[in-house]
This record gives C-alpha cells, sequence and structure tokens, in this order.
C-alpha cells in the first residue's frame, strides 16, 4: 500500500477507470489515518488491487481546504474526507462536484437528513464534542460544562481554541449556557469564555487535548467522543469522555469527490466502498465513529460507545452555513478577547 503524498495531476484522467489506476485521498493524519486505513483502505485493495491509494494526511480540515484551494485550477486530489463545516466552504467555492446514486450506489444507504441538500457529498461518519477527564481525579463523570470554569482545577484544563471545531462548539454551547442565540451575537458567551480563560493551561494542547490528560498535565479538556473511546482504552481508564448535561456539538465528516478529479471513476468507487455497510461497521469498531448509512449493525458493545444519532442525545445544533461565514470573526474574538496568554 502507498501512503504518500497526492500524486497524479489532471492528465491522469485520460486513463480514469472505475476498478483500475489510482485514488489520491486527503484526510486526517495520526490515530485517524491508522484506524482508517487498517479498517477501510486495506480491505478496500483487497477488494479492487488494481486501485492504489495515495493518502495526503492534514492536521485539520481547514489545512485540507487551503491545499484543495492551491490546487483549483489543476486538481491532483480526488477525493477529501473533512469536517462538514469546512466541506460546505469548499462546496461553494466549486472544489467538489455533486454525487447521485448512479454513480455511487451505496448513496441510497444514506438517510437523507446525512445528505447534502444541493448534492454533494454526503456524511461518511459521525462524532461529537465531548468533556475529557481525568479518571483517577473525576471518579463520576462530570456532569455539567460549568466544571470548565470551577476554581478548583484552574491551571489543569485544556481547551482548543478557535479555529478548532473544538473551540468553535464550546463557544455555541456556552452561548446556550448563556441563553444566547449565537447565530445573532456571542457577547454573552464571550464574557463567560473570558471568565473561563486565566484557568486555562494551554489553548494549544501538546501533544493533543488527550494526552494532556493521560500524562497528568492536565486533569479536564475538549476533546471528540471517538477518539477520547479509543484512548481511553490505550490509557487502560486513565482518560474518560463524556457529553454534559447542557448538550454538545456533533462532529461531522463529509465524503467528497474533487471536482475535475484526475481519477473520476476511481474515486467514485472508493467513496461508495467507504459507504457501504462493511467499511462503516469496520470504522466505527476501530475508532468510535457512528455511520452515516442505515444498514450498518454494530454490536453492542460499540454501539454503546458511538455517539447516538437517533435524538437521544442533547445536541446543540452548529448551523454549517453560518459558521463557515462566521469561523473567522469568532477566531479572531477568541485571539483578541479571550486568549490571554
Amino acid at each position: 500500500m502507498v501512503l504518500s503524498g497526492c500524486g497524479g495531476g489532471a492528465g491522469a484522467a485520460s486513463n480514469d477507470s472505475a476498478t483500475s489506476g489510482e485514488v489520491n485521498l486527503i484526510a486526517y493524519s495520526g490515530v485517524w489515518q491508522d484506524q482508517y486505513t487498517a479498517a477501510v483502505i486495506e480491505p478496500f485493495k483487497a477488494k479492487y488491487p488494481d486501485i492504489k491509494i495515495n493518502y495526503a494526511s492534514k492536521r485539520s480540515s481547514a489545512e485540507m481546504l487551503s491545499a484543495l484551494q492551491g490546487q483549483k485550477t489543476n486538481p491532483a486530489t480526488d477525493v477529501a474526507i473533512m469536517d462538514n463545516s469546512v466541506s460546505t466552504t469548499g462546496n461553494k467555492q466549486g472544489l467538489f462536484e455533486k454525487v447521485d446514486a448512479a454513480g455511487v450506489p451505496n448513496l441510497a444507504n444514506v438517510p437523507e437528513k446525512f445528505r447534502d441538500k444541493d448534492g454533494y457529498g454526503p456524511v461518511a461518519m459521525l462524532d461529537a464534542v465531548g468533556l475529557v477527564y481525568d479518571t483517577a481525579t473525576f471518579p463520576q463523570a462530570p456532569e455539567s460544562w460549568d466544571v470548565l470554569w470551577d476554581p478548583a482545577y484552574a491551571g489543569k484544563i485544556n481547551v482548543n481554541a478557535p479555529p478548532s471545531l473544538l473551540g468553535l462548539s464550546l463557544t455555541a454551547i456556552t452561548a446556550k449556557m448563556a441563553g444566547e442565540d449565537y447565530t445573532k451575537g456571542i457577547d454573552a458567551a464571550v464574557t463567560r469564555l473570558k471568565e473561563m480563560a486565566p484557568g486555562v493551561q494551554t489553548f494549544a494542547p501538546n501533544p493533543d487535548e488527550y494526552q494532556n490528560v493521560i500524562t497528568g498535565q492536565t486533569v479536564l479538556g475538549l476533546g471528540q467522543n471517538a477518539r477520547g473511546q479509543f484512548y481511553s482504552d490505550q490509557s487502560n481508564k486513565k482518560m474518560g469522555v463524556t457529553f454534559p448535561k447542557e448538550g454538545t456539538v456533533y462532529q461531522i465528516n463529509t465524503i467528497n469527490v474533487v471536482k475535475d478529479a484526475p481519477h473520476s471513476a476511481a474515486a467514485k468507487t472508493f467513496v461508495d466502498y467507504a459507504l457501504s455497510a462493511e467499511a462503516q461497521t469496520a470504522f466505527a469498531k476501530a475508532l468510535f465513529y457512528a455511520p452515516s448509512v442505515s444498514n450498518a449493525e454494530l454490536p453492542a458493545d460499540v454501539k454503546a460507545r458511538v455517539v447516538p444519532t437517533d435524538g437521544s442525545l442533547n445536541i446543540v445544533p452548529l448551523d454549517v452555513e453560518f459558521l463557515s461565514s462566521a469561523r473567522d470573526k469568532w477566531t479572531d474574538i477568541w485571539k483578541r478577547q479571550i486568549i490571554t496568554k
């Protein structure tokens, strides 16, 4: 298997085939790449041995978007898996093409609520923002986001500031807690977040928000449920992850075919496999992401640990259309008014 940077180029389209050639994929790095490779890419290669996967890894969806913007006039990437708040921007900028069940048959198994209203890339998997915590400090999971403001834990908290989706999500959650509609203003949320800021040890956890808690550098932080579940197992339950009562925000990844992709037919073959019940179930087992297809059946122990998508979880809706325009503004507000060190 090839796990290198994206190769190819627009000129490769003349050799486009649905069952041979290559697919240049851009997606997340780190443990996400490791688990997706094992759970999805390797089985795909076994099924389609004549298609080579070139994996270009990025730390964030924003980095992926920047790379795709730079390739717009001569695309070198075929498929992008990224957060829907960022892929929405890509759709608006003409970076992705629309897909349908004729080209991607398994799209038929994606419920309407997980499809793009304009026909662009559908949801590939779902997660949600959680509160990660040190289980020695908290034998019982904290019930409220208010714990981030508790002076007892000042200096032992990590918060990922915007443009991270974690920081953007905390902004929306804090606005809700303050009785504010974040689409109309976040003054009350900013006031609350400024009160929290002096107790935050770092707004850019290093190496990441999970290891900081596992190593004891911090005892509380923002994180995503999927990775939180994975690292909880890896650390022998040293760290836990929970959804506080005030609600949480979905973290949704879409899978997208790049417009004028050099290997469009093979790209759609890969997207179709990624939306198969087989691939969706395998990745849920590997990294605890909830499937986006209706025909995936998870073992009970896995289902209990992925984010619920049946309406049972208190969700703070994050308007991706709004966020795509407000992301830079919120990031600037955090930099100027909230981050104090």
